[in-house]
């Protein structure tokens, strides 16, 4: 018994989430499969169904889609680099020890040191250097001659270090960043790539599929119409008025049309195989064996692309020159990073500070506030390389990508416009052919209906009735041919130009 499956899908591929957990990962065998082998399915499907389902489960989909996951977190991991750090150390000591001197008292020296210390350390974009600590230091001895005892020592103390040569400025300081950030972006156009590349491939498996089914028809047409002429042939003998070699001609022309006919049969299959391989139908344990029924008929409209509009739309939309345009964006980072590398090094730096001592917590800390006591320092530091080769090396090298870049840019460019260039030209080359397959065909259908009146009239030898039905069927599959090579024509100009998923309302988040 057959079931007939209608497979209605609204595409709606607009949000993608990480591949799910290995235990919820379906699982079959191959009991499965043979269980739905004994019954025989037909499943209807449109274009549409088969990119939904294309795009649900299609590995190189799922294995791309994780790429911006990952580029996200090397953002995160290089964006960190300029987040604060905030630190607590507590230590507490008790030193007991003999008396340095013997005029030491007592003799035996005893010390309790407790410690509490906050830090807080910042690099800016500009690569400044911010370092804030609070240091507390509380010590009680049993030694006669220190005062207060115990004693309260606190220092609030900043720092600032600022590059002035290697290390200074914003795009340097921040070039891992910028880059990470950059490489996200790449992610998600080589995911929109992936995206077209299989939405190319389901559309050309689909019309494949499509163009197989119309040729079958057009032979099993074929076949029908050698089995009339065939017995006609045989009336005709019967009557003596058909010799045995029109009925020897008709009779093998029945059996080349039965060959054909499975010849036909064997290729639909292997573009049904095709089109359920890259749907991924084939992994589907209750239709991987069903015969699929396309709803679309054949059919085509007519499209007058502009070449100048058309490399326009190209240089604006296709994800891999947008890619291509991010990667030079992060040459040019690399080349101003490693060139401020070959600087030496001079930092200019400072530090005040804020101290107190007292006997009780308060009166140490009130020191501080009041800034009785204050000290500063500053300094320049100078580091200057001797050769300097490493840097050197990386400047240079960077330097000769960034120009091999360019030189890949501009040969994507050129690319890009005779790629455009070719399609515009076969859809209109495409059409020609497709209209003068439409006359050649009507032609034909014409003149097989007059030759086939004057076969009935004894006008028309059996011999020439086979040749004119060759004519009608080459030039019914021809036809069918020429629609096919046009919309495919008609992908290839979409992929080329970078609309196919806003020509499909594909949106990809």
């Amino acid at each position: 018994m057959k079931k007939i499956i209608i497979l209605a899908m609204t595409l709606l591929i607009a949000t993608y989430t990480l591949p799910v957990a290995a235990e919820e990962v379906p699982t079959f065998t191959k009991e499965d499969f043979i269980a739905s082998a004994a019954e025989k399915k037909i499943l209807k499907i449109g274009m549409i169904d088969c990119i939904a389902m294309a795009l649900k489960n299609n590995s190189e989909i799922l294995v791309k889609q994780i790429s911006p996951f990952i580029e996200a977190a090397n953002v995160k991991i290089q964006k960190a680099v300029f987040e604060p750090d905030f630190s607590v150390d507590f230590s507490y000591e008790d030193n007991t020890e003999v008396g340095s001197t013997p005029l030491f008292t007592p003799a035996k020296s005893n010390s309790r040191t407790g410690m509490l210390n906050f830090g807080y350390d910042q690099k800016l974009v500009t690569g400044t250097q911010l370092e804030l600590d609070f240091y507390n230091t509380r010590l009680q001895s049993n030694s006669k001659v220190q005062y207060p005892n115990p004693y309260f020592d606190s220092l609030a103390e900043i720092t600032v270090t600022q590059p002035l040569m290697k290390g200074f400025g914003i795009i340097v300081n921040k070039a891992d960043f910028l880059i990470a950030k950059n490489n996200k972006l790449i992610s998600k156009q080589d995911f929109a790539e992936g995206v077209i590349k299989i939405l190319t491939d389901v559309k050309k498996n689909y019309y494949d599929y499509q163009y197989a089914q119309e040729q079958y028809r057009a032979v099993e047409a074929a076949l029908e119409r050698s089995e009339s002429l065939h017995k006609i042939n045989q009336e005709k003998y019967a009557k003596g008025l058909a010799s045995d070699v029109d009925l020897l001609q008709s009779e093998a022309e029945v059996a080349r049309a039965h060959q054909a006919l499975a010849a036909a049969e064997n290729y639909m299959k292997s573009t049904e195989d095709n089109l359920k391989l890259i749907t991924n139908l084939i992994d589907d344990t209750e239709l991987w064996n069903s015969d699929i029924v396309l709803l679309d008929r054949i059919g085509y409209e007519k499209e007058e692309p502009d070449l100048v509009v058309s490399i326009n739309k190209a240089f604006k939309c296709r994800p891999d020159y947008e890619a291509a345009k991010i990667y030079l964006k992060n040459k040019d980072i690399n080349v101003i990073f490693y060139k401020n590398g070959l600087l030496p090094t001079l930092d200019i730096f400072g530090t005040y500070g804020l101290n107190g001592l007292g006997g009780k917590l308060k009166k140490d800390l009130d020191r501080v506030a009041n800034r009785d006591f204050q000290d500063w320092s500053a300094g320049l530091s100078v580091d200057i390389p001797l050769g300097n080769d490493d840097a050197k090396g990386n400047y240079d090298k960077a330097t000769l990508e960034k120009t091999q870049a360019i030189i890949q840019f501009k040969r994507l460019e050129q690319n890009i416009i005779l790629q455009v260039r070719d399609a515009v030209r076969n859809v209109d080359i495409k059409y020609r052919m497709l209209e003068a397959s439409t006359v050649t065909k009507d032609a034909e259908v014409r003149n097989y209906k007059a030759q086939e009146l004057r076969f009935q009239a004894g006008l028309v030898s059996t011999h020439d009735m086979v040749d004119y039905q060759n004519q009608l069927t080459r030039a019914e599959v021809n036809y069918i041919k020429s629609v096919i090579d046009y919309n495919i024509t008609l992908i290839e100009l979409a992929r080329v130009k970078g609309t196919m998923l806003f020509e499909d309302n594909i949106t990809l988040e």
